[in-house]
């Protein structure tokens, strides 16, 4: 080989090199982008929020509102799939009192399952939850029945198996209303409180949002 043809095969090895390289840096960019787009975030109140009672002469319920802001990382981005974790506590018992409900920055609201409401004996209940719900879980709720046969859980289904006081996950469809809701702002998180003679405890709340990019 001559000086000129050793000269031409070593600049197209180099061109060749340097477009792995820029290839391999721009399939790394590619990368880091799809990993940054795909994201979460959770906003919570762990302390207590007290619950009054109703008011029984104009009867409006009691409640108690957990404010919770998605700030900057929610900028651009919707909704793609949301739950909710709540815990509910009262040492007189009565939760079958309580309704709960999300509401979204632009005002979209679901009103999350209390299952103390759902059986006879929910009332004698002190706590509920921690309870997460979520549109992807497929179980459902249960109550012991203290006599058997029936058990009461599961109930009907087997997937109606967590029971009292519903420390874990459950099902709620309704969730999946949120997705493609703008998530920056505040969300509220409320209990309603409809006896006029007792007060109870949000004791803390908490929203899962996992986020995508608004389409251009």
């Amino acid at each position: 080989m001559n000086a000129r043809r050793f000269r031409l095969a070593l600049v197209g090895v180099l061109a060749l090199a340097a477009c792995l390289a820029v290839g391999l840096a721009t399939g790394s960019a590619v990368a880091k982008k799809k990993k940054k787009g795909s994201n979460s975030i959770t906003v919570s109140k762990t302390t207590p929020t007290p619950m009054p009672a109703g008011d029984g002469v104009n009867e409006i319920a009691g409640d108690a509102t957990a404010s919770l802001t998605v700030g900057k990382k929610g900028k651009g981005k919707l909704v793609s799939s949301l739950t909710a974790t709540y815990l509910l506590t009262d040492p007189g018992g009565n939760l079958d009192d309580v309704d709960i409900k999300v509401i979204a920055p632009n005002g979209r609201t679901v009103f999350l399952d209390n299952p103390a409401i759902f059986f006879a004996g929910g009332d004698a209940l002190t706590t509920v939850g921690p309870l997460t719900e979520s549109p992807d879980s497929s179980t459902g709720y249960c109550f012991p029945d203290p006599s058997p046969p029936p058990s009461g859980c599961p109930n009907g289904s087997p997937d109606n198996n967590l029971a009292p006081p519903w420390a874990g996950t459950a099902r709620l469809l309704a969730l999946a209303d949120f997705a493609g809701v703008g998530a920056k702002g505040t969300w509220r998180f409320v209990a309603e409180n409809f006896s006029t003679r007792s007060t109870h405890v949000l004791s803390m709340a908490s929203l899962h949002l996992n986020l995508a990019n608004k389409p251009k």
